[in-house]
């Protein structure tokens, strides 16, 4: 069925997405949930800076069969 496929693709896109975020050195430490739905691709949590969101969106926008990031990461100073 297409929504079992759909399913299927959007494990496979959050697995990638995590796989990218656990080598890249600047958003590997943080703690970054990935969220897949139909493509749609949601990533929650908390970053160090405002450039690390968009760091970890553009990661994930390269990963294929995205269609669209949401994020909801919020900025806390590291202290």
């Amino acid at each position: 069925s297409a929504a079992l496929a759909d399913a299927t693709a959007d494990t496979r896109i959050t697995a990638a997405i995590k796989g990218k975020l656990v080598v890249d050195p600047d958003l590997s430490a943080l703690s970054i949930a990935v969220n897949t739905t139909a493509g749609v691709v949601t990533l929650s949590g908390s970053v160090s800076s405002h450039e690390l969101i968009g760091q970890a969106m553009v990661l994930a926008l390269e990963v294929e069969g995205v269609r669209e990031v949401i994020s909801t990461l919020q900025v806390k100073a590291v202290k």
